[in-house]
């Protein structure tokens, strides 16, 4: 699956997500617009540093599920940080354009 379908799958199927303690809802497009900036800016990076960009999230798991990104290696720190890269950063662009996320 390519970055685009992936992210129009996501935008359909999974578009939030609850934040911890009530505190609402977040949109897993933002999330996925800053690891696309990540992405043009590094090839590979790690999941904290979407979340010091955006917030708290569940996990880049999803994104991985939906095709958007891949994980890169083996976590380190003691299993609390991923490596990821986006195999197809144009069309998440293309994606995130159409969404108006661009």
């Amino acid at each position: 699956m390519s970055g685009y379908e992936g992210t129009i799958r996501l935008a359909r199927e999974k578009r939030y997500f609850n934040l911890p303690f009530g505190r609402g809802r977040g949109d897993w497009l933002r999330v996925v617009k800053a690891c696309y900036e990540e992405a043009i800016r590094v090839e590979v990076f790690a999941g904290s540093w979407i979340v010091d960009k955006v917030g708290w999230f569940p996990s880049l798991r999803t994104l991985v599920k939906y095709g958007i990104l891949e994980k890169v290696g083996v976590t380190v720190r003691a299993g609390r940080r991923a490596y990821y890269r986006m195999p197809d950063p144009e069309g998440v662009r293309r994606a995130l354009e159409q969404l108006g996320y661009l």
